[in-house]
């Protein structure tokens, strides 16, 4: 048996520096996007709940009650922190100039928004009397930008970028080093662990994972004390983060506890020729829903159009993170260089159950960079 050993620095392909220039091109972005809107100062807000949208714009990760990034149109922005013992942390690794403690962030947002022309994002992510008083303080409604910033994030910049590749190169080695360790009567939640212990050595900050066994699953869902018997189907959607979850990259794959039947091969035929069909018509300019067409068309040819729609399917891939975007088979947006996705014909069969089978990609000017190195295969374990 070959054996996978992960390094402690799996995934790091490149020194990744989020320094102040970067911070600068992701605030034109969202200038950008604030002129468009006629919006003059952005309040960017994270709660514990969801934390992107002030590492996005600050590079710092919220430990405590709360922080904000004010963003005007023009002049510097500052970096508002809810906890007073960590200004000083927050003042070493955000490359912003301006980095402040603020014990009443709800007060401080409100003041903020008395401003003509302001708007906050994430403010639904915010707890009841935290919004309470932020309108009180405002003096009424608070105008909503996160989709003024979702557009702004909605493309990557080439540090992003880099840093969803290390994420991608995470999801390939953690799966494999969880395939090594694979056993039969081992608990879903013991492989679901090795798996995890396999990213967060390589430098992984989280991994949002569904794994399921079973020898005719209906869906992918989280992990169980249900042992793994021989003749199972493992199917994995894994999710590794680097530096914060607007970084990740996710991997669908499927396993067999011992040989996979000739069945279930046919099946994973289906789901890599529709994989294909998919990929081969991504470039700028090409429809979501084609995208979705171009999977579906495929599964549907072999007989299974009714299992492409809900309740057996949603999405055909989806983005992470602010400025996601979901492979949905009404949305009309256009592919744009630069956008970071997992596309996905995961699909239910009713005679073999649910197969997995997807990979992160890179649109680019020109068609798509593959991010996965794994083989297109059931993966037996025999």
């Amino acid at each position: 048996m070959t054996t996978t050993t992960i390094p402690a620095n799996a995934g790091r392909t490149t020194a990744v520096t989020v320094d102040r220039a970067e911070l600068d091109r992701r605030h034109a972005a969202i200038r950008k996007t604030m002129v468009e809107d006629g919006i003059d100062l952005l309040v960017l807000y994270s709660s514990p709940l969801r934390n992107y949208d002030v590492h996005f714009a600050a590079h710092y990760d919220l430990i405590g009650c709360g922080a904000l990034v004010a963003l005007p149109l023009d002049g510097e922005p500052t970096l508002y922190v809810g906890e007073e013992w960590d200004l000083e942390r927050a003042r070493r690794v955000s490359p912003l100039r301006d980095v402040r403690y603020e014990p009443n962030l709800a007060a401080l947002c409100g003041k903020l928004l008395r401003t003509k022309n302001s708007a906050m994002t994430a403010f639904e992510w915010s707890d009841s009397t935290f919004a309470e008083e932020v309108r009180s303080a405002a003096g009424g409604s608070v105008r909503d930008a996160s989709p003024t910033l979702d557009r702004a994030a909605r493309t990557k910049t080439p540090v992003e970028q880099a840093l969803i590749r290390e994420a991608a190169a995470l999801a390939d080695s953690s799966f494999l080093y969880s395939f090594d360790k694979l056993a039969e009567g081992m608990p879903e939640y013991q492989l679901q662990a090795e798996m995890e212990y396999a990213m967060r050595k390589g430098g992984a900050v989280d991994n949002f994972g569904f794994f399921t066994s079973g020898k005719h699953n209906r869906a992918i869902g989280l992990v169980t004390d249900k042992p793994i018997e021989n003749g199972d189907l493992l199917i994995f959607e894994i999710t590794p983060a680097r530096l914060n979850r607007n970084y990740s990259a996710q991997l669908c794959r499927t396993m067999s506890m011992g040989a996979a039947s000739s069945a279930v091969k046919e099946k994973f035929k289906i789901i890599t020729e529709a994989l294909e069909a998919g990929l081969e018509i991504v470039k700028p300019g090409t429809l979501v829903c084609d995208l979705v067409s171009a999977q579906d068309s495929v599964i549907s040819r072999y007989g299974f159009g009714d299992y492409c729609k809900p309740p057996y399917m949603r999405a055909r891939g989806h983005g992470f993170g602010i400025g996601r975007t979901d492979l949905a088979p009404k949305n009309k947006r256009q592919l744009e260089a630069g956008m970071a996705m997992i596309v996905h014909p995961n699909q239910y069969f009713p005679d073999v159950g649910y197969l997995a089978l997807g990979e992160m990609i890179i649109v680019t000017d020109t068609g798509y960079e593959r991010l996965c190195g794994l083989d297109r295969k059931v993966y037996e374990k025999v």
